[in-house]
């Protein structure tokens, strides 16, 4: 069976294709169209799948969604009246998960799904349409996708239909609902209008302020306990009274009383004060709190050892690493493309599991699902460029001696990566032994924020002795944080962050053979199997294609350009 899995008019758009249980493609449609976190229909990302596959869409024998808009309609009537005549302002703002005029064109158009799909594609009537409910599909990207077998299931975002967390447990391929938390009492939404407040983009800027909570301290925890409050048995509610989202939308997340206690929002180009990093290490502990609260709570009623954590939430690798190392569970699987992108996924799998009576998919082996370009083709755009170029013996020995040197890297191999996080087929390398690369990067290419960490690849066999990671876990998709040993951390200090702590990837040959080689050949160098990787763009999506490699390259002072096998050097 053939699955087409869908996400759109969300953030993080997107399309999954499974065959029977195996993930042959994914893309989220920002690789293509270079509009980051895009809420466009993933028409290109459909058409790219096909053609890498390839297939003709007509093979396609189901198509699944993440969502089920006519839920939308039925709950946030329910929130509308909830909370009337307050709710009037929706009509007039871009609402979260609102009544306003935008939320309601994209729910007419989201049950349209046929015909939005027959405008690009030959779709017929034998092609069944499944919508599945959002968090459903979060849980099953990561059950699913799991090494286990039984295991609780605990789903945290912003919102999808009216859920904002779900509580579930998993016996044999079948997935029971506990519990759910509904709107406005929202995690993902307590992140995002902090975020906003503290002069950041919300659902875009999540993970600056997860950096910038290292460098604040405790000051402002007992007043943001006041904004959210762990009600005991899988319980937790936000403090209304602080926030007015729910009844104005998105421009306007907080309330008058928040502004009177905590001050005035910080614009963007203001000083970021100590302040400022006190309330984001407030806002941190309380997710935390919040996070390891409701898995303990999971762990107590299910009797599980093992848990499955999603949703846009689960991005937050602190939170992650406390619940592995505090939750009480033996084993915690995070799916890496929590967010909502990460439900095309699935969708397809939920599809795929009906009427089985036990787990049939198989186990998450690698992220390695997006487009891959020959050799041919590479040296097409650079010639196409004008760029100089060479081919030398072993990239991977060529490119750990520029690193040695000190230069920066652009490293576009193989197959792209799925989610949030480059992987090492689409990565900007450096060295992590200067204490001076950040800067260095922040200078040619990144212009990143002082307090946003980069981090470190490091080979499978070799991380013991420089990390510690919670549970003495493998972390091959910088989905948890760990801490850089003292004897290690003056070695790599380029991705050693303020508290010591780093959001780990390790490497193995088995998962990435190209990338595993060049840890190892830096590290025959310099004694070091670490690199620091950061993803490869510039105030953009990660680069998808040669050309967009290319551009990246030439718009930026970085040194080295490694596409495929070719090398190119940056003229002094």
């Amino acid at each position: 069976m053939i699955i087409l899995g869908i996400v759109a008019y969300t953030h993080d758009s997107a399309a999954c294709l499974l065959k029977d249980g195996e993930v042959l493609a994914f893309i989220e449609e920002e690789r293509l169209n270079r509009e980051k976190h895009t809420t466009a229909f993933p028409y290109k990302a459909i058409s790219a799948i096909l053609e890498m596959v390839p297939i003709e869409f007509s093979d396609i024998d189901h198509i699944c969604y993440f969502s089920q808009p006519w839920r939308e309609i039925s709950q946030n009537l329910g929130h509308f009246i909830r909370y009337f005549p307050k709710t009037l302002n929706l009509f007039s703002n871009s609402a979260s998960g609102a009544m306003e005029s935008g939320f309601l064109s994209a729910i007419k158009e989201q049950m349209k799904l046929r015909s939005l799909l027959a405008k690009k594609f030959p779709i017929d009537e034998r092609q069944k349409i499944s919508f599945f409910p959002h968090h459903l599909c979060h849980a099953a990207s990561a059950y699913y996708m799991s090494p286990f077998q039984d295991a609780a299931i605990l789903t945290l975002d912003g919102r999808g239909e009216s859920t904002t967390t779900l509580m579930a447990e998993a016996h044999g391929g079948k997935i029971e609902v506990l519990k759910s938390i509904s709107v406005p009492h929202s995690l993902g939404h307590l992140y995002a209008a902090i975020t906003e407040y503290l002069g950041f983009k919300s659902f875009n800027d999540e993970w600056k302020v997860m950096g910038l909570s290292a460098y604040g301290g405790p000051s402002q925890v007992k007043f943001f306990e006041k904004l959210i409050e762990y009600k005991g048995r899988g319980n937790f509610e936000l403090n209304l009274d602080y926030f007015q989202f729910h009844t104005h939308g998105q421009d306007q997340w907080l309330s008058d009383l928040f502004y009177e206690e905590f001050g005035p929002k910080r614009n963007p180009d203001d000083e970021i004060t100590p302040l400022h990093q006190d309330y984001a290490f407030a806002l941190q502990y309380m997710t935390e709190l919040i996070g390891l609260e409701l898995s303990r709570y999971l762990k107590d009623r299910t009797g599980q050892d093992r848990l499955c954590l999603a949703g846009g939430v689960a991005l937050n690798c602190l939170m992650n690493s406390r619940i592995i190392e505090e939750s009480g569970f033996s084993e915690v699987f995070v799916q890496p493309i929590a967010g909502d992108a990460g439900t095309a996924l699935g969708a397809c799998l939920l599809k795929y599991q009906e009427g089985q009576d036990s787990k049939i998919s198989p186990p998450l082996a690698d992220l390695y699902w997006g487009p891959s370009y020959k050799d041919e083709q590479l040296e097409e755009a650079l010639k196409t460029n004008n760029l100089n170029f060479t081919r030398p013996e072993s990239i991977e020995e060529a490119v750990a001696e520029e690193i040695d040197k000190g230069q920066v890297i652009c490293w576009f191999q193989g197959k792209m990566e799925a989610g949030p996080r480059a992987l090492g087929n689409r990565s900007i390398l450096a060295d992590p032994r200067r204490k001076d690369m950040k800067d260095i990067l922040n200078e040619k290419v990144k212009k990143r924020e002082y307090f946003r960490p980069f981090a470190p690849s490091v080979s499978e066999e070799d991380y013991k002795d420089y990390f510690e990671i919670p549970g003495d876990q493998l972390s091959p998709y910088m989905i948890l944080t760990g801490k850089v040993k003292n004897e290690a951390a003056p070695k790599i200090p380029a991705v050693t962050h303020v508290d010591q702590t780093a959001r780990i990837q390790t490497v193995n040959e088995k998962q990435n053979p190209k990338y595993h080689k060049l840890i190892k050949a830096f590290q025959a160098k310099t004694g070091v199997p670490v690199l620091l990787n950061t993803s490869f763009n510039e105030n953009e999506p990660i680069v998808c294609s040669p050309q967009d490699a290319i551009d990246c390259f030439l718009r930026t002072e970085i040194d080295v350009l490694a596409l495929g096998p070719y090398l190119v050097m940056r003229k002094k």
